[in-house]
């Protein structure tokens, strides 16, 4: 359909905590970073902007984070996940097999979903490169790729997941979500997308 049509000056595809370590977590994770590689590489090959988020914060944002929050506010009773979060540890640091390149569009997030309390308007940054349609990969399916799409929608980016670049820990609440995802986007696998590039 042309409505499916991506024009790659106005798309990014969007990856979201491919970290180094949710890969040392989850070895398996490491397949996924290879492959979403070679997503990255054809993408680039047809002008479409890559851009690259990671979960990760200075020691003042730890300290900030309300009691409210059940997802970060941990942070500040533990030292040691603290640190792996650190904006300067190597653990925050994004994946090797994934790492930006220059030009990339590359941001950090204090919450779950990319686009409220980040350090940076991420919104405004995709507008400013005339950016309104997003792919998405990353990890969890569950955390940041279901928020992302919550927020990109209500934000009115036109949304494709690519199924095979995201990757969660149970693999039931992959599956349904990408199901649940299509009253909001186009689920994509990897090799679909080069056929949808204009």
């Amino acid at each position: 359909m042309a409505t499916n049509k991506i024009i790659p000056s106005r798309t990014a595809l969007f990856l979201l905590d491919l970290q180094v370590t949710y890969a040392k977590m989850d070895p398996s994770l490491d397949a996924l970073m290879t492959h979403t590689a070679s997503v990255v590489k054809a993408a680039r090959s047809k002008g479409i902007t890559i851009a690259h988020c990671r979960v990760a914060f200075t020691e003042s944002e730890v300290a900030n984070v309300p009691d409210t929050n059940p997802t970060f506010s941990q942070l500040k009773h533990d030292p040691s996940r603290a640190a792996m979060f650190n904006v300067n540890s190597s653990e925050a640091a994004f994946h090797p097999a994934v790492a930006p390149e220059d030009g990339d569009i590359v941001v950090r997030k204090n919450r779950v979903g990319p686009f409220f309390n980040a350090p940076q308007d991420v919104h405004a940054i995709f507008k400013g490169r005339g950016i309104d349609t997003l792919l998405l990969g990353g990890v969890s399916t569950g955390g940041a790729v279901a928020a992302t799409v919550v927020q990109a929608s209500d934000l009115d980016y036109r949304l494709f997941v690519v199924e095979d670049s995201c990757a969660d820990p149970n693999k039931e609440t992959h599956e349904f979500l990408m199901k649940f995802f299509t009253k909001r986007a186009t689920v994509i696998k990897s090799e679909e997308l080069m056929t949808l590039v204009k």
